[in-house]
């Protein structure tokens, strides 16, 4: 039986650094021992990441709004024609455009807070979902989302797509999968947050709660604050300034895997205060590193989480306060719940993520 050929719009790989990067990458690397389907990268540039295995054809991206409209639909389906693939994966689900219906669009849907939620979003991004988010899912053949939650929303908003719509849990980075009788590190006395900052994330929560933490206890854990600086922020930006423990709250920007590691490793505490995420690749990273989760009661954060986790209500400064001190003073029921944190970190498996997936696409191809 002739192996199909999927495309994949690889983008994601070029122009992003946050959970839809790690995701597109990670996908294709578990794919690189398929034996079920051939698979060609567009992307906007060639970058020595993958094996040969794999061929890419490289489309130019360009900073102009016309010139990337140019190259969404016309370039990309153009080039896309000349291979006649059998399925297009879309990862950050915009798009494909301009195909015909010989050949299936597979859109992965990470979360629909621009949706749901538009108020944490900038404007073009809002209006850009409004536009076309209802005619990209209409015309997939196949919807797969990273959660059960992200699924429920999904068919709450756009019911049609119920009938073409699954759900696949996405992986870890090997890199952070620590083996449970590595050598334990020693805790150090700081507390923890990994991703973009940006409205979402529940940030000045998170400073209230350091605040709080920090004038009704003895302790003098310092807080580190890991990731890039994202959209609509400035309301973080100025409570960090007035902020009474400013001294001991560390900026760090982005950092490389290694650090990230270390820090998860030797972290008193991971502190994810999110209102809402599609999964939460950076407490799936923490648990499998061996750190105490303090995460929101929300969205997917307690699928990933489930009895492995700390959680408060994240509209709760106090409550978050208290939780704080609550796994600085606990040290069983914290190493308790560290033991069952790897363990349910470890569900978490690219690998079988990519068997999953390709029964998937070989179903779709011959259908």
């Amino acid at each position: 039986m002739k192996k199909p050929l999927i495309a994949i719009l690889a983008g994601p790989l070029d122009d992003q650094n946050a959970g839809i990067h790690v995701y597109t990458r990670e996908m294709i690397r578990s794919f690189l021992k398929s034996k079920l389907c051939n698979y060609v990268l567009v992307r906007q540039k060639h970058a020595e990441i993958f094996s040969d295995s794999m061929k890419e054809i490289t489309v130019p991206s360009y900073r102009f709004i016309g010139l990337k409209t140019i190259r969404l639909f016309l370039m990309i389906p153009f080039n896309l024609l000349k291979i006649n693939p059998d399925i297009v994966i879309e990862p950050a689900h915009f798009g494909p455009f301009n195909l015909p219906k010989r050949i299936k669009r597979v859109t992965i849907i990470h979360d629909l807070t621009p949706i749901m939620y538009p108020k944490w979003h900038r404007l073009h991004s809002q209006l850009l979902h409004r536009i076309f988010l209802k005619g990209i899912l209409k015309h997939a053949s196949l919807i797969l989302t990273n959660s059960e939650n992200t699924l429920r929303d999904l068919n709450k908003c756009f019911p049609f797509t119920i009938d073409k719509s699954i759900m696949i849990y996405p992986g870890i980075d090997p890199y952070y999968c620590i083996p449970e009788n590595d050598i334990t590190l020693m805790k150090e006395p700081f507390l923890l947050y990994t991703g973009t900052i940006e409205p979402r994330k529940n940030l000045v929560t998170l400073l209230e709660a350091y605040q709080k933490f920090r004038d009704q206890s003895y302790f003098k854990h310092k807080l580190i604050i890991t990731g890039g600086k994202g959209w609509k922020s400035e309301t973080f930006y100025n409570t960090l300034e007035k902020h009474p423990y400013r001294q001991d709250i560390e900026l760090r920007g982005y950092v490389s895997k290694e650090a990230l590691r270390l820090l998860y490793r030797t972290t008193s505490a991971f502190i994810y205060p999110s209102y809402y995420e599609g999964f939460g690749f950076p407490v799936a990273e923490a648990m499998s590193c061996g750190a105490c989760c303090i995460i929101s009661e929300t969205s997917s954060l307690t699928e990933v989480g489930q009895d492995s986790a700390i959680y408060f209500n994240p509209n709760n400064s106090e409550e978050l306060a208290e939780k704080i001190t609550q796994v600085l003073t606990d040290k069983k029921n914290v190493e308790n719940l560290i033991q069952k944190g790897r363990k349910q970190a470890a569900k978490f498996n690219w690998d079988e993520f990519a068997i999953k997936f390709e029964k998937e696409l070989v179903k779709l191809a011959s259908s």
